[in-house]
């Protein structure tokens, strides 16, 4: 049941911030995420809620510069408003910290196997962006398959990287 709620949160979370990015409701946008960390926080046992705020917070330079350098190669664009000096937009990089909190729940059984976190990360960033395009949170560059190869080649790289700061902060 856990793991259904993780991933029934993180998914709620992530169209509700989609669905508000496309209305324009950037700032607002951010919200969703939040309200999905504090309520992963609170359903955890006291002493994992540390360590997972710590995922979180650590998600958020990842993904921070993970969208940097999706937007600087022209594989994302939002809408003016969006951004603020060149930087991805909040809730985009609120989704980072909200999808930390599935890394020591519904994808436990990925943490020992980093090859898995590569292919999953490679094959599963891109239709999540692809689908967010389609609703209309961001733009996907032209052609739109070289912006999904190029999105699913930085989280190739990220994701493991995620898992592996989640075994730190595990020690």
């Amino acid at each position: 049941m856990r793991v259904f709620m993780n991933v029934a949160l993180n998914y709620a979370a992530w169209l509700a911030v989609a669905l508000l990015a496309a209305q324009g409701e950037y700032g607002l946008a951010v919200v969703p995420s939040l309200v999905a960390l504090v309520i992963h926080l609170g359903v955890m046992p006291a002493e994992k809620r540390r360590p997972e705020l710590m995922l979180a917070a650590a998600a958020i330079p990842l993904g921070l510069g993970v969208e940097t350098i999706t937007m600087a190669v022209g594989a994302t664009q939002y809408a003016e408003g969006a951004t603020v000096g060149g930087l991805p937009p909040a809730f985009m990089i609120g989704l980072w910290a909200a999808f930390a909190t599935l890394i020591n729940v519904s994808l436990a059984w990925m943490k020992d196997r980093l090859w898995l976190a590569v292919l999953f990360g490679a094959l599963a960033s891109g239709p999540s962006y692809y689908a967010g395009s389609k609703i209309g949170a961001l733009s996907l560059g032209e052609p739109v398959w070289q912006s999904l190869v190029t999105i699913g080649a930085v989280w190739a790289v990220a994701f493991p990287l995620l898992i592996l700061m989640a075994r730190r902060i595990d020690r």
